[in-house]
């Protein structure tokens, strides 16, 4: 089962991947004006580039994970003739 993002998970990551993407900033100056706009961790702590990073990495790892085209492969394939 897969857990659904709060509004606020989904506003912050949105707007992480728009500075990292769009805008090109590094973890530590989206961490320093995520600050200053008044955003916090989805916990309530104080934002950091390792934690800036680590919201950047899960959103896009899930994204891929729903969105993306599914890998198959077929191996041991048996042909029975009867």
């Amino acid at each position: 089962m897969i857990g659904s993002y709060s509004a606020y998970q989904t506003e912050l990551s949105n707007r992480i991947i728009h500075l990292r993407d769009s805008e090109s900033l590094t973890y530590g100056s989206i961490a320093d004006l995520l600050i200053r706009e008044g955003y916090r961790s989805p916990r309530g702590f104080e934002l950091g580039p390792e934690s800036v990073f680590s919201i950047y990495k899960k959103r896009k790892k899930r994204d891929t994970r729903l969105n993306g085209v599914p890998e198959v492969e077929i191996l041991n394939v048996e042909v029975l003739r009867f």
